[in-house]
């Protein structure tokens, strides 16, 4: 009889761990993150922000600068229409003195910028945090919930771009009781029907003068 005695030794050892092993869940925290209301008004108010910065009065007046140095310049290199010598140097020192203005305006407008652009940064990050904050807060408050030991972002990949879960075989997916938690605690996500419509393509937008001024 004590020939069994190691199988049965083995087996209640298997049953031990299989009654001890851990409980994992999964939480796609990306897509999480992207469907929450808070998230798509930060992003349309960053992107107002920035709309803001192309239309201040430096943008808009080293755009006409420029628009003016290329009128000078077809003008003095037009040889079909070609300019008389005092007509051709008093077009030049004009061009001259339009680009070394245009040139410190350029400067001015892009510290202007890089500092709004800072401020920007900033905002959303702090954004970014804070709701990343209440993700993990309501995923680890669920987790206890329902006796989960460890909960990974199934969405998230190491700085060496490789995904935190390469593999998963019976994990639940808690996305979507995180979302749910999320909402009862007032950060819910984007209606289904308006996500469809945010991701669907958008018509090129039409030419206009708000581009970046180029640097003459």
């Amino acid at each position: 009889m004590n020939r069994f005695l190691p199988i049965a030794l083995t087996l209640a050892a298997t049953m031990l761990t299989a009654s001890a092993a851990p409980r994992f869940a999964l939480v796609r925290v990306k897509d999480v993150y992207s469907q929450l209301v808070s998230t798509a008004t930060r992003q349309a108010e960053i992107k107002q922000e920035r709309d803001a910065i192309m239309k201040d009065a430096r943008a808009e007046e080293l755009r006409k600068i420029i628009n003016e140095l290329q009128g000078l310049q077809s003008r003095l290199s037009d040889k079909n229409n070609p300019l008389d010598d005092a007509t051709g140097k008093k077009l030049a020192r004009n061009y001259e003195i339009k680009r070394q203005e245009a040139q410190t305006l350029q400067k001015e407008f892009e510290s202007y910028r890089t500092e709004q652009e800072k401020l920007i940064n900033k905002k959303m990050v702090a954004g970014m945090r804070a709701s990343l904050g209440k993700i993990t807060e309501i995923s680890q408050k669920i987790a206890k919930e329902q006796g989960y030991e460890i909960v990974f972002d199934s969405s998230g990949h190491t700085n060496t771009s490789v995904p935190f879960v390469l593999y998963s075989k019976t994990a639940p997916d808690i996305t979507d009781t995180i979302k749910a938690a999320l909402k009862d605690a007032g950060e819910p996500s984007v209606p289904e029907k308006e996500k469809e419509s945010e991701d669907s393509p958008a018509p090129a937008p039409a030419a206009t003068s708000q581009a970046s001024p180029k640097k003459p």
